[in-house]
């Protein structure tokens, strides 16, 4: 489906009966706060991996975890990688207050990522900045919100609005159920509203390292659980797995390749929906080192058709202003 002809008024349709979830992915932030590509070359130049997709995130972390044998070292290294580039980020701002950032920078050890970024350095300031494409997710009435992101930036964005998120984290091995504690576990009695919104991670969260999908082996395991646990009503609550089966889905963020959106097609929508997604996000930098764009196109819209989706093009910033506008009546 080509950006002009995206039926905007039934997506605004499926808002306000409720029946649209957006599926955000862990590249929204990451590229917005840092470029991610330069973002994940860096970290490869740090663990000096030797491809030339140095890139490539689910690669630069199986490289890295392989020649540490240490799994979970080298995702808590590649948080604290993070979190160093956050701050180098923030110390970088003319305006900045370096004796603040010295103190932030002493109590890294005892901050995630996510609280660095989003209760002290306000990385992104989502109160000040209500064009981030998150901020405006977070002002549509949604009750549901996936992520394969690892991080709580969609909770921070759904609380500078005004609203009261709901964290849970899918345990896609069983050892995560003893390191996850209840309070991010599925609650089978929560039920969430657009003001006190459900943020349901797939992929794991930067509070428990161990629990990132990440690593080429990460995602392989992951779609041998997903696809055994999506039917167990413990594991996926039922309004978890409404919004994959029954509601509109919207793809905000993914690349083509990306093992996250590979995962996420095979495992948990492909053959599973009735009804059709409207909207997947491909940047049309993503078309920069094709050959043939207009071939390109095509096999993408046969390939989206598959598993009933729809192609954007155009970023994930211009669909949801879009979309905004039109929920609105602008």
């Amino acid at each position: 489906m080509l950006t002009e002809n995206v039926p905007w008024d039934f997506i605004v349709e499926q808002i306000d009966k409720k029946q649209c979830t957006p599926i955000i992915s862990n590249h929204v932030v990451n590229d917005l706060l840092f470029g991610e590509p330069r973002l994940i070359s860096a970290w490869a130049d740090r663990v000096r991996y030797p491809l030339a997709d140095s890139a490539n995130l689910t690669r630069v972390a199986q490289f890295h975890s392989v020649t540490l044998q240490d799994s979970i070292r080298a995702k808590s290294e590649y948080l604290a990688f993070l979190e160093y580039e956050l701050l180098d980020l923030a110390e970088r701002d003319p305006k900045a207050d370096q004796n603040f950032l010295r103190q932030v920078r002493r109590e890294r050890r005892s901050l995630t990522f996510s609280q660095l970024a989003t209760e002290r350095l306000h990385y992104p300031n989502f109160k000040d900045d209500p064009q981030h494409p998150l901020t405006i997710l977070a002002n549509f009435d949604i009750p549901v919100y996936l992520t394969t992101s690892h991080h709580r930036f969609m909770e921070a964005a759904l609380k500078a609005v005004g609203k009261t998120p709901h964290t849970e984290v899918y345990c896609w091995r069983e050892d995560l159920e003893e390191n996850i504690p209840a309070a991010c576990k599925p609650d089978l009695n929560f039920e969430p509203d657009e003001r006190s919104p459900l943020v349901y991670h797939l992929h794991g969260l930067d509070d428990y390292a161990d629990s990132l999908v990440l690593t080429e082996d990460d995602h392989l395991e992951f779609l041998v659980n997903v696809t055994r646990d999506f039917s167990r009503a413990d594991v996926f609550p039922r309004k978890v797995r409404n919004a994959f089966t029954s509601s509109l889905l919207m793809l905000i963020g993914y690349e083509l390749q990306g093992w996250d959106l590979r995962v996420l097609l095979q495992g948990l929508i492909r053959g599973k929906r009735h009804q059709k997604g409207i909207a997947v996000q491909l940047e049309h930098s993503q078309l920069s080192n094709v050959k043939h764009p207009q071939q390109f196109q095509e096999y993408l819209q046969n390939f989206f058709g598959l598993v009933k989706f729809d192609v954007y093009w155009g970023s994930p910033q211009n669909f949801l202003t879009t979309l905004w506008q039109a929920w609105n009546n602008i």
